[in-house]
């Protein structure tokens, strides 16, 4: 089975990249995918970049270059409910944007099988145009969604655009009642990568926000190590899984 996994920053990645020893695909400067085998399975992983624009784009051409019979959208997310712990696993029914005007719905057999190990069933996990980093306003989306990331919604529409069964998989990195130290929505550069020196500039504006830099830092390494264990477990689960009927009829968005 080919599996392709898709995370928006190489950090979120890279304690399965070094649980698994992924290599990277291509010399190439633009091409940011990497290949290992995960039990049977032949898995790529894509590096899409953070927001809307970047996912898009590199999901445009993601099943060309990258052959795949599944896709996980997975990285990192913010809670919008107190009930959710760092490091928590969360999977979507459904993924949706702010205003639940576009929704994507998770592959049904693809969902059982990753609560079956462990993952917390949502309902839904809004996809933001930008980060929410105020934990008054996470706390008022909670009315609409579970937790919030910035690409899923665009990579499981381009599965279900190119056929291919996808879910949505995500590690809480950041609680309801926290705010993030920094405007996170200046650091990133036009591939969506974190630019180091717009970092630098704010905590040289702010050096008092050092502290919970390092916390959030802290939490997002637990995150993602959570996630990699998650991931290596349900790769190998779903290529041996005789109800997943890996279809073009399956992967039809409700």
């Amino acid at each position: 089975m080919k599996v392709l996994v898709t995370f928006a920053l190489e950090s979120e990645f890279a304690p399965w990249r070094k649980l698994r020893g992924f290599k990277r695909a291509s010399i190439a400067a633009w091409d940011h995918s990497y290949r290992a085998q995960v039990g049977s399975a032949n898995v790529r992983v894509l590096i899409t970049g953070v927001g809307r624009s970047a996912a898009q784009r590199s999901m445009a051409r993601a099943f060309t270059d990258l052959p795949a019979d599944v896709c996980i959208s997975s990285g990192l997310a913010g809670s919008l409910r107190s009930t959710y712990r760092l490091g928590e696993v969360l999977a979507a029914r459904a993924t949706c944007d702010a205003s639940g005007e576009h929704i994507v719905y998770s592959h049904s057999e693809l969902l059982a099988d990753a609560v079956q190990l462990g993952a917390t069933r949502i309902e839904k996990l809004i996809v933001s145009e930008r980060v929410v980093g105020s934990a008054d306003e996470k706390r008022s989306l909670g009315a609409f969604g579970d937790a919030i990331d910035m690409e899923s919604l665009y990579v499981l529409a381009a599965s279900v655009h190119n056929a291919i069964p996808a879910i949505a998989v995500r590690a809480i990195s950041d609680g309801t009642e926290s705010n993030l130290p920094l405007d996170f929505n200046r650091v990133f550069d036009d591939r969506g990568a974190v630019s180091v020196p717009k970092v630098i500039g704010q905590l040289l504006a702010h050096p008092q926000r050092v502290g919970g830099l390092l916390r959030i830092a802290r939490q997002s390494q637990r995150a993602a190590s959570a996630l990699a264990a998650f991931l290596d477990a349900y790769v190998q689960e779903i290529s041996h899984d005789p109800l997943l009927e890996i279809s073009k009829a399956d992967a039809i968005a409700v």
